[in-house]
């Protein structure tokens, strides 16, 4: 995460502070308008997608259904505009 604009600033910082807790499996974020599933050390990064517009034709507009498991996440995009290639899509995310 780096400079642009709207990108955290401190990334460097938080990392630093949850990497250690062994017990954080994900952090899920958004604000971005951008739906990725990405990962950093141990850590699942769920970047939501956007829910009013998308600044991107590539990007969907909607929503996430999460089934949280003691392993992981089910996770379910329901994209009613922008890209829609990928509504009702599940992700299952899992993690020790």
């Amino acid at each position: 995460m780096g400079q642009g604009d709207g990108e955290l600033l401190d990334a460097d910082r938080l990392f630093e502070i949850v990497t250690p807790h062994s017990e954080v499996k994900a952090i899920f974020y958004g604000h971005s308008h951008v739906w990725s599933l990405t990962e950093r050390d141990h850590l699942k990064l769920i970047n939501l997608p956007a829910v009013g517009y998308n600044f991107a034709d590539k990007e969907p507009v909607g929503w996430v259904d999460s089934i949280f498991r003691p392993n992981g996440v089910d996770l379910t995009l329901h994209a009613f505009a922008g890209n829609r290639n990928e509504d009702g899509k599940k992700f299952v995310i899992n993690w020790v």
